[in-house]
């Protein structure tokens, strides 16, 4: 299942997409089982709790959107190094990951948990939900070290074409946290009742076991790329060439966090049943765009190699393959959500405020699914060619220029509907955006490259 630097170079390009995407779409798969079981489990000690969890993904999501974001900057720079046949670099690229992932993993540690409640208290998070959602989020914030690890390791991975070992790493840490989630959930056997307390402390557990299994691979000497660890200390021309990609995807990342805060505060009227029924919403949209994040790194990688090695024609190929497979995939899934969203709803909640705006909002969701395809597969290409800038504004535009104003107008014309539409039209023009400036972008890769060979001189 591994895919060669040889075969991204000059494999048939579908085939070999996929089979760089396939492992990375099982991997995310499994990473988003993670969230689903755990809400799935929360969601049987009541609404109030299952609402408290998804507001700490607020806070969750930003330490998602800093390593998610550094862990791309590391694929998409290996990769430009394997690429251009630079393998020593690569090297040195994966040691200094290490690096980042200590200091994020100590700043996040110490200044997370006494922040937290001044933060939900501005979310406009209610007292009955505010001693779950700190119980949850101060020790998911003590576990920071394993979640950066696991994010950014897998980055090192999948720069260089591995995307089997990121596979069975999550599903190392998804089984685990399932078989942990009911015992430190509810208190069976000798384990004490901990409430959305467990569901973190299960979470905790699987990453830092997870992440035992990816230390080994990280280091056998099989792999195309090797931490350097000797004599390591900080090469700060490596750490910006990472976050020349991963800096504006971190502050994309970081933006539809705040959009997905923002997204709760405009909920503050509607109720603790409107965040619940968002809750199990944002869920099923994080399952549907599973194959997209895995397409997208298989794009990634193959544009970054490719890019690196001068293949300026196969570049633009992949890329509208790419946007086409994608596409058709995300229609299926619309089909799906539009034709299940009642038993979809009715698996989480069998309150009748949460399945009355659940149903109505998955349906509004479903109309979106096929747009979210153009802006993560465009920003993917960006990002593998070292362009961090498009794919910032892709992200940020979708989140905080296009849906947040549009739910703000709608929520005043259609009531809590209009906050659904509102984020269903911003995927739609971000992705017009996307479509525009990546076809004017590919047209002219072979001036950008030559750009980024004089810097780099």
């Amino acid at each position: 299942m591994r895919t060669t630097p040889e075969q991204i170079l000059n494999g048939e390009i579908l085939p070999t997409l996929l089979k760089l995407s396939v492992p990375a779409i099982i991997a995310f798969t499994f990473h988003t089982t993670f969230n689903f079981v755990d809400r799935l489990f929360v969601a049987r000690l009541g609404a109030v709790e299952l609402g408290a969890v998804g507001m700490a993904f607020t806070v969750q999501s930003i330490l998602l959107a800093i390593g998610s974001g550094a862990g791309i900057g590391t694929s998409s720079l290996i990769a430009r190094f394997i690429g251009a046949g630079k393998s020593e670099e690569a090297d040195q690229a994966a040691g200094q990951t290490l690096l980042i992932i200590l200091v994020l993993s100590i700043v996040m540690t110490a200044a997370g948990p006494p922040l937290a409640r001044p933060l939900f208290v501005l979310l406009g998070a209610s007292e009955q939900m505010m001693p779950h959602i700190l119980g949850y989020i101060r020790i998911i914030l003590f576990g920071s070290l394993f979640q950066f690890f696991a994010m950014m390791g897998n980055g090192i991975m999948r720069g260089e074409g591995n995307t089997v070992t990121p596979m069975q790493v999550m599903i190392v840490g998804t089984v685990i946290n399932i078989l942990l989630d009911p015992l430190l959930i509810f208190g069976i056997g000798p384990f004490p009742a901990m409430g959305v307390r467990g569901a973190a402390l299960a979470t905790v557990i699987a990453r830092a076991a997870s992440c035992v299994f990816l230390a080994v691979s990280l280091f056998n000497r099989k792999n195309v790329v090797v931490p350097r660890l000797r004599g390591l200390r900080l090469d700060f021309s490596i750490i910006r060439g990472i976050f020349n990609v991963g800096g504006p995807t971190i502050v994309a990342q970081l933006s539809n966090s705040m959009g997905l805060s923002l997204l709760f505060v405009l909920l503050r009227p509607y109720g603790d049943m409107a965040k619940s029924a968002f809750t199990l919403g944002f869920t099923y949209q994080q399952v549907a765009v599973l194959p997209l994040l895995g397409l997208a790194q298989g794009t990634l990688t193959m544009c970054g190699q490719n890019f690196g090695a001068r293949n300026m024609n196969r570049v633009r190929t992949i890329l509208r393959r790419a946007v086409a497979f994608s596409t058709g995939l995300m229609l299926l899934f619309a089909l799906v959500m539009f034709l299940g969203r009642g038993p979809l709803v009715r698996l989480f909640s069998d309150v009748p405020e949460v399945i009355r705006i659940g149903r109505s909002m998955l349906l509004i969701f479903a109309v979106g699914f096929p747009f979210l395809s153009g802006r993560i597969i465009l920003s993917s290409f960006f990002q593998g060619v070292g362009m961090g800038l498009p794919a910032l504004f892709l992200n940020v535009s979708y989140i905080l220029v296009f849906a947040m104003p549009m739910a703000l107008l709608l929520a005043a014309l259609l009531g809590i509907d209009g906050i659904w539409w509102g984020v269903t039209l911003g995927n739609l023009a971000s992705a017009l955006a996307g479509v525009l400036w990546g076809a004017r972008t590919a047209g002219r890769l072979e001036d950008f490259a030559g750009r980024v060979a004089e810097v780099r001189r």
